[in-house]
This record gives structure tokens, C-alpha cells and sequence, in this order.
């Protein structure tokens, strides 16, 4: 038929296809599954949380709408073919009748979910688990309402909390059901606490609904919370034990220390990274292993992690490892907090650095020394004396310049060799005569410097003097030649007024000056 209608009209078929409904979909999914022989658990699967769901939204809206609705009904007929009190009835119909849809829902809810709970009732522990809660809410109930002289309603709250928690929302339905049935049949009777209540038979029959109502009111929230702490245990187990694969698997330390600094955990790759057992550091501070160099600004780091939660913080510190050598560290931190913003611990991610400081180390020493004398190039130096004068601006202070007389005629007479062993001849005279912390530095050429921290201009003269002195007396050996070589130099002192060009520029005066006064000589920086 459908050539037939594709040769009558095929412009018109081809052009509006119809999609097929919803309805034919399911058909075929169905059609496919029972070929496939899956429809019926695939069916069951589907149907069993939708209906649930829907019985739960009807449920909830006939609790309050369908007592009301009915309500005026028999309010308006009681009130026409009796003369009662449309008002009060009206009220009556509504509590009573609100109050057993409020206790029978869940009762229809456990019904429609009752492949669940057989699931989970399975095993034979829970079947007599269920049996001993059981008996006791139905021992307990009975003895409560089979005596009508105290008032012991709040009796059978005891079983019915111990039912909620052992079932949850099913154990905290099923026991106010028993409690019902049992307590309605004695009521009903006229047996039980409820007979205290001065007040007609209808009244204590809704009072005993009202009772009803509040150990569900009681029990329910209960067995949500409790369902609620359970998710949320397992959750944390969960994440714990993805926690621990990752931190006994990673070669990096992972710490976790409270709030006051002490470890609460530390991974099993601290004995490879530190050679200290994790177990060692437990209760500890973690300060302990840090070098006391670092000690203070490690403590700065740890209040900031604190202060700041909401950041990832990162430092380096230099700590002591189990063989007592000392490595360069890196630490990544960041605060836990709980719901109230408090924080309940910081998280720490240490591994080791001291192959990159030391290629960090190595890459600086390349920048600031000169490849040939190993001292301090041009660039560098000029730093160092821009950051002596503003660490110490009023620490007295002297620069020195050094330029070799007649480098050029030893380059020329005796080969750039020859040139290149003088320089390095006087850079070990200047190490072999000043002072540890005096700084050297290679200006350019045969041009050298010097800073002499806290020395006045006589005192750094003295060395300048000691340093000609070496020198001039001195046989370099390049090649086959041997020759001796001089150094012209001129002292300036550092004052907090001058700048450092300044300081250089008067320096160079000064070496000016020896220069033309016959080389191999020191002069001081006119007043």
C-alpha cells in the first residue's frame, strides 16, 4: 500500500514524513526487549520508582485536600438532617480523617516499594532482627494499653525508636502501624491510658489519632536523618578510601594536620622522600623537620593556609632528612572546612626540589658570573651594590676599581692566552687577599671592581695596597713566556648621598688619576 500511495502522491510523501509518537517508540523498545528476552526486568526496574513517586505526590496532596473536600459533605448533611454544628463537624471530619491518611500513606508507600525491602530483608540476621523488634513493640504496646489506670503513652515510644533505627523509615512506619492496631482494638474496648481523658467516646478516639500522629511526626524524621547520616558515612567511607589508594600510591608526602599544626596523617612515601617513618611524625609538628633557617617563615605559611582556606598555598623550605642532610622542599596546602567555615584541618602535598633549586642555583651563578674568572660579571655586581646601599644606607663603605696596566701589549707580545692567564692570575689575588664578604667583580676587560662592606676608604686602601703589592711580585707562566703585569686603582667611598653611578663615576676619577701618575699605584677619591 505504501508503493501504491508513493506512486500516486511521491512529492507529497516524501516531502511530510509523519515522526512517529511516543507511544509507537515504546511499542517497538517493548517489541525489541521481548525479542532480546530483557523486557520484563527492564519493565520492572522502570516502573517500580516512577509509581512509587507518583502514589507519593497523590498521597500527599489527598491528605489535606481529600478530608477537607469530604469534609463539607457530611458537614452540610449532619447539619441539615440533624441540626448539628456544620463548623465542628466540618473540623472533626477534617482532623480525623487528615490524621489517618497522615499515618496510612507510608503504609501504601511500603506496599509499592516492597520489592526493596524484601531485597534488603534477605538475609537471615535482619529477618530476626525484624521478628525481636518486632515482639517487643507488640509486648510493649499491649502491656501499655491493656491497663487503664497510669498514663503510659509515652511507653511505646521506646520500641518504635528502636525499630526506627534499626529499620529506618520502614521500621518507624511499621511500628506506629502496630501501635495503631493494637492501641485502636483496646481503645475501641474502652481499655487503655486513653480512657484518663475525661471526654465523649468520639473525642478520645481522636485523641488517640492525634497520638498516633505525633510518634509518626516523632519517628519518621528520625528515620530520615538517620538514612541521611548513613549516606553520608558511606560517602565518607568512599571518599577516605579514595583518599588513602591515592596517598599510599603517590611518591609525593601527603600530610594532614590539624588546626594547631600537629600531623593527624602522613603517607607511607615519607620513608622514601625523608627517610623518617610516617608513624614517627604522628602527634608531632611537622616544624621539627624543618631547618631552623627556615622555621619561622614555615610557621608565616601555616597561619596563612589558615587565614586564607580558600586559597591553595605553596612554599619552599629547606628540611632535615632521617641521614641528617638538609634538601629543598615544596609544599602545596589548602584548609578543610565544615559547614560553619571553621577549619578542621589542612591537606599538604610535600615532594622533593633540590635538583631543581640546584639547576635554579646553577642557572643564576651562569647569570651573574663571568665565565672566564669566575667572579661576579658586570650586571651582577652593580646589583649587589644597589642592594648594599639599601639594606645598610648608613654602613660605611668603599669601592675599589682595578684595571691591569698594558694589558693590551701582553695580548699583543705574548698571544690572547698569555692576556687570559693574567686575568686569571689576578682574579686568585684578589680572592687570596680580601676578605670573605668583600664582593669581586669583572667590570669588563681588564677592568675589575671591588665592594668592601663596612670598611672606611684607609682600611680598603690598606687591601688595594696588598693586592698591587702580590701582584707586581708575581711570575705568570703562559705558553713558553713568562712575564709579570701591575694594576692601577681607585678608591671612592659609598655614601648614603651618592648614587651608585655617582660612587662609580668618582671611583674612576680616581683610577684615572693613578694612571697618570705612573700606573702600579692607588689613589683615593678626592674630597
Amino acid at each position: 500500500m505504501r508503493a501504491a500511495l508513493a506512486h500516486r502522491s511521491p512529492r507529497r510523501w516524501r516531502s511530510r514524513p509523519t515522526p512517529p509518537r511516543a507511544g509507537v517508540w515504546r511499542c517497538q523498545y517493548r517489541r525489541s526487549a521481548d525479542r532480546l528476552g530483557v523486557a520484563r526486568p527492564l519493565r520492572r526496574g522502570r516502573a517500580r520508582v516512577p509509581v512509587a513517586a507518583r502514589a507519593g505526590r497523590v498521597c500527599r496532596c489527598g491528605r489535606v485536600v481529600a478530608p477537607l473536600a469530604t469534609g463539607v459533605i457530611s458537614a452540610a448533611t449532619l447539619a441539615l438532617y440533624q441540626g448539628a454544628n456544620p463548623w465542628a463537624v466540618w473540623m472533626s471530619w477534617g482532623i480525623g480523617h487528615g490524621l489517618g491518611a497522615l499515618i496510612a500513606t507510608p503504609i501504601a508507600l511500603l506496599a509499592l516499594a516492597g520489592n526493596t525491602y524484601r531485597e534488603q530483608a534477605a538475609s537471615r540476621a535482619t529477618v530476626t532482627r525484624f521478628v525481636v523488634i518486632a515482639t517487643l513493640m507488640v509486648g510493649v504496646t499491649t502491656l501499655c494499653f491493656a491497663q487503664t489506670r497510669l498514663p503510659l503513652l509515652f511507653v511505646p515510644i521506646l520500641p518504635l525508636i528502636a525499630a526506627t533505627m534499626a529499620f529506618r523509615v520502614a521500621g518507624a512506619t511499621l511500628g506506629v502501624f502496630l501501635i495503631a492496631v493494637i492501641g485502636a482494638g483496646f481503645t475501641v474496648a474502652g481499655m487503655g491510658p486513653i480512657e484518663l481523658i475525661d471526654g465523649s467516646h468520639a473525642f478520645k478516639l481522636l485523641f488517640f489519632q492525634f497520638y498516633l500522629a505525633v510518634l509518626f511526626l516523632i519517628a519518621v524524621p528520625f528515620a530520615t536523618m538517620i538514612a541521611q547520616n548513613q549516606r553520608l558515612a558511606v560517602a565518607v567511607a568512599a571518599s577516605e578510601a579514595r583518599y588513602r589508594l591515592i596517598s599510599d600510591h603517590v611518591s609525593d608526602v601527603v600530610m594532614t594536620l590539624d588546626p594547631y599544626g600537629v600531623v593527624q596523617f602522613a603517607s607511607p612515601s615519607m620513608r622514601d622522600v625523608t627517610g623518617h617513618p610516617p608513624d614517627s611524625i604522628i602527634g608531632k609538628s611537622p616544624v621539627e623537620l624543618v631547618h631552623e633557617v627556615d622555621r619561622a617563615r614555615v610557621r608565616d605559611a601555616y597561619r596563612r593556609v589558615i587565614a586564607e582556606p580558600d586559597r591553595v598555598h605553596r612554599f619552599e623550605f629547606r628540611g632535615q632528612i632521617a641521614t641528617g642532610g638538609v634538601r629543598w622542599f615544596e609544599t602545596t596546602a589548602r584548609a578543610v572546612r565544615n559547614q560553619q567555615d571553621a577549619v578542621l584541618s589542612v591537606v599538604t602535598v610535600i615532594r622533593e626540589v633540590s635538583q631543581r633549586k640546584a639547576r635554579e642555583a646553577d642557572l643564576v651563578r651562569q647569570a651573574n658570573t663571568d665565565p672566564m674568572t669566575g667572579v661576579l660579571n658586570r650586571r651582577a655586581f652593580q646589583d649587589r651594590i644597589d642592594q648594599y646601599r639599601m639594606d645598610t644606607p648608613d654602613r660605611p663603605g668603599t669601592l675599589a676599581l682595578f684595571d691591569l696596566d698594558h694589558f693590551k701589549q701582553v695580548n699583543d707580545g705574548h698571544g690572547h692566552d698569555a692576556g687570559d692567564a693574567a686575568l686569571l692570575h689576578f682574579a686568585d689575588v684578589l680572592r687570596a687577599n680580601l676578605r670573605v664578604e668583600d664582593v669581586i667583580g669583572r667590570l669588563g676587560g681588564e677592568e675589575f671592581a671591588v665592594l668592601f662592606p663596612g670598611l672606611s676608604t684607609a682600611a680598603a686602601l690598606a687591601a688595594c695596597e696588598r693586592v698591587r703589592n702580590s701582584l707586581q711580585d708575581a711570575r705568570i707562566h703562559a705558553g713558553g713566556a713568562t712575564f709579570t703585569i701591575t694594576v692601577s686603582v681607585g678608591i671612592a667611598p659609598i655614601g648614603p648621598d651618592l648614587s651608585s653611578d655617582e660612587v662609580f663615576r668618582i671611583a674612576d676619577v680616581a683610577l684615572y688619576r693613578a694612571k697618570s701618575r705612573g700606573r702600579n699605584r692607588s689613589e683615593l677619591a678626592a674630597a
